[in-house]
C-alpha cells in the first residue's frame, strides 16, 4: 500500500519497490567505494569511469520508464514555464562562477599563486575543445544522477522536502569525485542546485551545459589542468 502522495498526484512508492530501491542502492554504494578505493589513482576520471557511466546509462534506459512512471510521475508545471525557469535558473547559476573563475585565474596567473609548475593557459585549443566535447559527458553525468539517483532518493525517502533530497544527492555526487577534494567540494555545491532544480522542473539538458562550463572553467582557469592533453595523453598509453 502506498503511504501517502506527492504535490503531483502520484502516490508514495509501495514498499515493494521502495525495499528494492534501497537494496539497489545499496549495492551502487558499496560497488562505488570499493572502486574508489582500490582502483589506481592514475585511473580515476579516465576511460574507467567513462566506461562504467555508460553501464549505468544502459541500465538507466533499462528501467527508464518504470522510473517515469512510477518514481517521477508527471511534471507539476506545463512545460514551456519549466523550461524558460530551468533555462533561467542554471544561466544564474552558471555566470556569475564563470566570471568569478575568469578573474581568480587571471589573478593567479599574474601572481604566480597557487597554481602549479606548468599549469595550462587560459584560452587555448584544447579549452575550446573541452567546451565543445564535455556537454556530451555531463548529459550522461546528469542524466545518472538526476534522473536515476536522484529519483530512487526520492522514492526511498517520500515524505523528505525536495531541498533534503537536493544536498543529499549533491553530497553524493561529489563523494564520487573524491579524492580530488577541490572538485568533490566544487561538486557538492554544483549537485545541489542542480538537483534542486530537475527536481523541480525536469530538464537535464540546460543542467548538463551549466556543468560543462563551470568544470571547464573550473579545471582550466582555476587548477591549471588541460583535460584534452590529459585525455590524450592516457589514450596514448
Amino acid at each position: 500500500m502506498a503511504e501517502g502522495v506527492y504535490s503531483n498526484g502520484l502516490p508514495h512508492p509501495p514498499l515493494t519497490l521502495r525495499l528494492r530501491v534501497a537494496i539497489e542502492l545499496t549495492v551502487l554504494a558499496v560497488a562505488t567505494t570499493l572502486l574508489l578505493i582500490f582502483l589506481p589513482r592514475h585511473m580515476h576520471n579516465t576511460v574507467v569511469y567513462a566506461s562504467l557511466a555508460l553501464v549505468g546509462l544502459g541500465l538507466v534506459g533499462f528501467t527508464a520508464r518504470e522510473t517515469k512512471e512510477r518514481i517521477w510521475g508527471p511534471p507539476e508545471s506545463p512545460e514551456f514555464d519549466r523550461i524558460r525557469r530551468c533555462a533561467l535558473g542554471m544561466t544564474a547559476l552558471t555566470v556569475p562562477p564563470v566570471f568569478l573563475f575568469l578573474l581568480l585565474g587571471l589573478a593567479a596567473r599574474y601572481w604566480d599563486l597557487w597554481l602549479p609548475a606548468g599549469a595550462c593557459s587560459m584560452f587555448s585549443l584544447h579549452f575550446l575543445i573541452a567546451l565543445v566535447l564535455y556537454p556530451v559527458w555531463a548529459l550522461l553525468q546528469q542524466t545518472l544522477f538526476q534522473f536515476y539517483l536522484l529519483g530512487r532518493l526520492r522514492a526511498l525517502l517520500p515524505f523528505a522536502s525536495p531541498l533534503f533530497l537536493s544536498i543529499l544527492n549533491g553530497v553524493f555526487y561529489g563523494l564520487v569525485h573524491v579524492p580530488n577534494w577541490p572538485v568533490a567540494l566544487v561538486t557538492i555545491i554544483g549537485g545541489t542546485f542542480w538537483s534542486y532544480s530537475y527536481h523541480r522542473d525536469r530538464y537535464v539538458l540546460p543542467i548538463a551545459l551549466s556543468h560543462a562550463a563551470l568544470a571547464s572553467t573550473f579545471y582550466y582557469w582555476i587548477l591549471g589542468k588541460d583535460l584534452v592533453a590529459e585525455m590524450a595523453q592516457r589514450f596514448g598509453q
